[in-house]
């Protein structure tokens, strides 16, 4: 499954089934990307952030609560690079 996701609240509006490769999304104007895969086998989400701003340190996150998951990933981006969200 892949979440489609509101770049401005984070929360997926809408679900798809994906049978390639986890989605990957970039921000170009914030030099982040992030993946989002869906474990079928443990029905486990997980979202891995990277770029610049975070140098050589990622944020990520697993869970079965997608929505709970994008919510912790931006407010660990908050946390870690003050301003990267505003």
């Amino acid at each position: 499954m892949v979440a489609i996701m509101d770049g401005r609240s984070g929360c997926v509006v809408s679900m798809h089934r994906w049978r390639e490769s986890p989605l990957v999304f970039q921000s170009g104007d914030r030099d982040l990307v992030a993946i989002v895969q869906l474990d079928g086998d443990r029905e486990r989400w997980t979202v891995l952030v990277s770029g610049k701003p975070l140098g050589e340190n990622l944020v990520r996150w697993e869970g079965d609560d997608l929505d709970a998951g994008l919510s912790r990933v931006r407010a660990t981006l908050r946390e870690r690079v003050p301003g990267l969200l505003d």
